[in-house]
């Protein structure tokens, strides 16, 4: 009883005070998951040791569970929060970051692994789970009044766009590494096509589309009846976004596509009244749900595992952090060069973040496999981008609207929301 309140204390604690400083965080180098990481680690077994995550049980389990609601709050707020307009002229650039961006990151981040020392498998299974670009993450540099007044939408809903979509991909490439450990060649083909392509994603992708169609068309409807006496769009959003999971989780589907897909949907489908802001339903959303994983997370860190590799972790964390997305984007600006230009390519070649998505999915590969290495590299690997993309945040976000030249012609129409 004392780990439950003395925990529902230091998460309730991490909320108000972010609430009360929120628009301080969002102009200095201290990020909002920053300081809820910072008092994770301060009440853990490191610090004052208030509380000892091992002692609720398995801690690669609760970090399962409890990232993956997170990034089920997280991806329905993203969804919601993304302009119809952007979702359609974004299309074409966010679907070649999605097929080839996340390729491209996927065998520079394995490469990397290689060089360091890991087998292949292991390689390509680690170079996966650090591939997606972490929403929860993103969504501190680019929402919010500051966002707002610095990025052009452009900007932030690609960036937001992208990291929606990415996480539940990324389930197609660290699957594959996964079954080629235990199955023979022609079986781990059959099994990635069949589990993990057609049940994993598109069943998922299917789950999420009739869901959000659904709740759009019946919250309409009963909203017309007089049926609906306060419209709550977090409180109905959220409670989808759940049934969401729990349906695609039991058909053995990707529970994180199927939420995005079902937020997306019910986005463009929705009669939403613009009383409902993106900033009311995403801040509420985060302070509710997205900071305690943080303070989560800040418990679980294990920093002696990390003394034990030393100098060539702090090397092959950083050289994952400089060379795993830039290159890629970069590469891509003669095919997305009509939708961002090279001030919001610089800007979002920096900022792909590795947060929650890269925690759930070291807690899967560890499941699989039971290598505690996964754990270990990823959690240096996520601690050092929370900390380098949120104290860079502010400052690039003035870089960029100083250096951000004229709107390209594609997206230009969503220029005028800069």
């Amino acid at each position: 009883m004392y780990e439950l309140n003395m925990s529902l204390a230091i998460f309730g604690f991490a909320a108000i005070l972010i609430a009360l400083l929120s628009g301080l965080i969002k102009r200095s180098v201290v990020s909002e998951p920053i300081l809820a990481m910072t008092i994770g680690i301060f009440a853990g077994p490191y610090g004052a040791g208030l509380l000892d995550i091992a002692k609720w049980g398995d801690p690669m389990v609760i970090l399962e569970q409890a990232a993956r609601l997170t990034l089920a709050i997280g991806l329905m707020g993203i969804a919601l929060r993304l302009d119809r307009d952007s979702v359609r002229l974004l299309l074409r650039p966010v679907s070649l970051l999605l097929i080839l961006g996340m390729l491209g990151m996927w065998l520079l981040s394995s490469g990397i692994a290689l060089v360091f020392g890991l087998p292949l498998l292991s390689a390509l299974l680690l170079g996966a789970i650090v591939t997606p670009t972490d929403p929860v993450v993103a969504s501190s540099v680019v929402t919010g009044k500051f966002a707002q007044k610095y990025l052009p939408l452009r900007v932030r809903d690609g960036l937001s766009y992208e990291s929606g979509a990415n996480d539940g991909l990324a389930y197609l490439f660290v699957m594959l590494p996964i079954l080629a450990m235990s199955h023979p060649p022609a079986e781990t083909t059959q099994k990635w096509l069949l589990d993990v392509l057609v049940v994993g994603v598109l069943l998922a992708t299917a789950i999420g589309v009739l869901v959000g169609f659904a709740a759009a068309k019946l919250l309409s409807a009963a909203d017309r009846r007089g049926l609906v006496a306060n419209q709550s769009m977090l409180g109905y959003t959220v409670a989808f976004s759940l049934f969401t999971l729990g349906a695609a989780k039991l058909v053995h589907s990707d529970a994180l596509i199927a939420v995005f897909a079902a937020g997306l949907t019910f986005n463009l489908c929705s009669d939403r009244s613009e009383e409902h802001e993106e900033e009311n339903i995403q801040e509420a959303v985060s302070k509710l749900f997205t900071l305690p994983m943080f303070v989560l997370f800040g418990l679980s860190l294990p920093f002696s595992e990390w003394s034990g590799i030393g100098w060539p972790l702090v090397i092959l964390v950083v050289a994952l952090l400089l060379f795993r997305r830039l290159p890629v984007l970069a590469a891509l600006m003669p095919l997305i060069g009509r939708s961002f230009n090279r001030a919001d390519i610089a800007f979002l070649g920096w900022f792909g973040p590795i947060g929650i998505a890269a925690i759930y999915y070291a807690t899967l590969a560890h499941k699989h496999t039971h290598d505690p290495m996964f754990w270990h590299i990823t959690s240096a690997v996520v601690f050092a981008s929370i900390l380098v993309h949120g104290v860079s945040a502010a400052s690039f976000t003035r870089l960029h609207r100083k250096h951000a030249g004229a709107a390209p012609d594609r997206t230009k129409p969503l220029d005028s929301d800069a």
